[in-house]
């Protein structure tokens, strides 16, 4: 029974954080990149790759560039669903808004879940089902420098649980992680041309690493574990044309992980980067196509912009759909739905 255990807390854990050390292997990034950091929020930004850093409508910009949180004219809020294969469950949700002349501030939170985990003891026996789960808080900050530069600044924490601890005693399944900063800018350089940078899980700890102890057992009778976050770095660029008196936008980010407790590694088996590129057209007016990839993950999306009316105001609303294939796991997801509004 306690093999059991000790197996099923490896396996989910490594579902919601990197086991890293100073001699990591890129192997060992799948967890935490992929179930967060590499899914990012937002239905619309998925379906052209998973790319948002580098545009000013993207949201939640909490997650994506607290920078871009400096741009809010009005209150917007976004809801994002997806349910994929394997019995995963995921979504987002975003709320952001101005404050004052040059400000803005957001919160978003991002959810990862499985609906059919299932226990079993060393007999092959099923004793149960779990529903594991992983969350992701942001809260975020901007200042707008100049009418074209904006800074920005948010925290984030997670909170994931194992849903086992029901069946077994002197289990713990629940752990938070620390408080770890996001730093970001921003920058329109014209009407075609916007950047930005964003550096991600920096901590108050020693070589700014997020790194914390999951302990398992109440009464010390697992051994803990460490996890620590990748630090990332992450460029994104923007261009906006014209074709055929049609608006088309195309977007690209290099992202680099760092997987290892040092300040700065230049040993290039302790990183791992990846690339995303999308595209958009707005084929008739107010309705947007899109395709995009992520490293070698396909994504196609479409949008439609409307209005709603009540008394004299307008308040646009946006539908957005996106259907995902990851390549390498031969796995389709064909319903991915996100909502978009604002209150002007």
């Amino acid at each position: 029974m306690k093999n059991l255990v000790v197996t099923a807390l490896t396996v989910c854990s490594l579902a919601s954080s990197v086991l890293a050390g100073p001699f990591s292997k890129k192997s060992e990034l799948g967890g935490f990149d992929g179930f967060v950091e590499r899914m990012g929020a937002g239905v619309r930004e998925l379906g052209r790759g998973n790319t948002g850093s580098a545009d000013t409508a993207s949201m939640p910009a909490a997650y994506w560039n607290p920078a871009l949180l400096g741009f809010r004219e009005n209150l917007g809020v976004t809801v994002n669903f997806e349910k994929r294969d394997l019995d995963r469950l995921g979504g987002s949700l975003g709320v952001e808004g101005k404050v004052g002349k040059r400000m803005g501030v957001g919160f978003a939170v991002l959810y990862r879940g499985d609906t059919d985990f299932q226990v079993i003891d060393d007999d092959d026996e099923t004793v149960g089902e779990a529903e594991p789960f992983f969350t992701m808080f942001y809260l975020g900050f901007a200042y707008r420098a100049t009418r074209r530069d904006a800074f920005g600044l948010s925290f984030s924490m997670s909170y994931d649980n194992l849903d086992i601890a029901q069946y077994y005693d002197g289990v713990e399944d629940a752990f938070r992680s620390p408080v770890t900063i996001n730093l970001s800018w921003f920058r329109q350089w014209n009407s075609k041309w916007s950047s930005s940078v964003v550096i991600r899980n920096l901590s108050f700890s020693r070589n700014l690493s997020a790194k914390w102890t999951k302990n398992p057992s109440t009464n010390n009778s697992l051994a803990s574990t460490e996890g620590v976050r990748p630090k990332v770095l992450q460029i994104g660029l923007g261009y906006r044309s014209q074709i055929m008196g049609k608006p088309v936008y195309a977007w690209m980010e290099a992202l680099d992980y760092q997987v290892a407790d040092t300040l700065l590694a230049f040993d290039p088996q302790l990183h791992v980067w990846t690339g995303r590129v999308g595209f958009e057209c707005e084929i008739i007016p107010n309705a947007t196509l899109r395709v995009g990839m992520d490293d070698l993950d396909w994504m196609l999306g479409a949008g439609y912009k409307f209005d709603i009316r009540i008394g004299r105001k307008k308040y646009p609303i946006e539908v957005n759909y996106a259907f995902l294939y990851e390549s390498r796991a031969g796995i389709w997801t064909p319903f991915t739905l996100g909502l978009r509004g604002y209150i002007p």
